[in-house]
């Protein structure tokens, strides 16, 4: 590595508790650091509060430890790549905004199986850490439910989404603003082509009933493939993906 950009990289605007941080959580995840210069550098430095640059450095920490497992080739090649380092950078943006040690978790998973690809498949594999960024902490839960549910699952694939009540004609205003509110997380992961709706076996010349209060013909709602590739990327595959080898 060319030394003038190694001290370049090193004299970074991280901030002092984080590169304390990151030497106390092991010399793997302060290595981290020179992959993380440039504008990622100075979010942490000088935007990022202390709580978010926690989430910062559990994220390095756990990539650190994934890092090492992989082949030497693999680690030693990290920082010729411009795509992987992108890669590593996106995914502590991500970490900053997470919520919770899981979506942590989910981050890293996708962000280290991206560094074991070829940059011409990398780009494409990058879509699938964008599209985890768009989704909010229940609708990742309402996607994997869909996953539990695709080919077959023996208990209930919906028990953790917390669904409102149905409304009806006598309900309150905040129970059909909780039940719009609720809609707009399956509308998203249709729009981001996550889920798909199943019509079902339609005759020729035939076309699906008409539901009048949904505005659409009659139809299932089931994951799509996309959507099944996004949850083995963090981690999650479905079940019928893990009986079949796929994931």
């Amino acid at each position: 590595m060319n030394t003038e950009k190694s001290n370049k990289t090193q004299d970074d605007d991280l901030d002092d508790k984080l590169v304390d941080k990151l030497v106390s959580v092991g010399k793997g995840a302060a290595g981290l650091i020179p992959m993380i210069g440039g504008p990622l550098a100075e979010v942490v430095g000088n935007v990022i509060p202390g709580q978010r640059a926690d989430r910062v450095a559990k994220y390095l920490r756990a990539l650190s430890a994934r890092v090492e497992q992989l082949e030497t080739t693999v680690q030693e090649t990290l920082l010729e790549s411009p795509e992987k380092v992108d890669l590593i950078e996106e995914g502590g943006y991500q970490a900053a905004r997470a919520t919770s040690s899981k979506r942590i978790e989910m981050i890293v998973e996708a962000v280290s199986r991206g560094l074991t690809l070829d940059d011409a498949d990398l780009v494409r594999r990058k879509r699938l850490l964008t599209i985890l960024d768009e989704l909010d902490e229940d609708e990742l839960v309402l996607l994997n439910a869909h996953g539990r549910a695709y080919g077959h699952c023996h208990d209930d694939p919906f028990s953790d989404v917390k669904r409102p009540h149905p409304t009806h004609l006598n309900s309150s205003m905040e129970d059909i603003e909780h039940e719009h509110l609720y809609e707009s997380g399956p509308n998203h992961l249709l729009r981001m082509g996550l889920l798909r709706k199943n019509y079902g076996n339609v005759k020729r010349g035939q076309v699906p009933d008409f539901d009048s209060r949904a505005g659409d013909f009659a139809h299932s709602v089931e994951i799509s493939q996309l959507g099944r590739m996004l949850l083995k990327e963090i981690g999650m595959p479905t079940t019928f993906d893990i009986e079949q080898g796929y994931a």
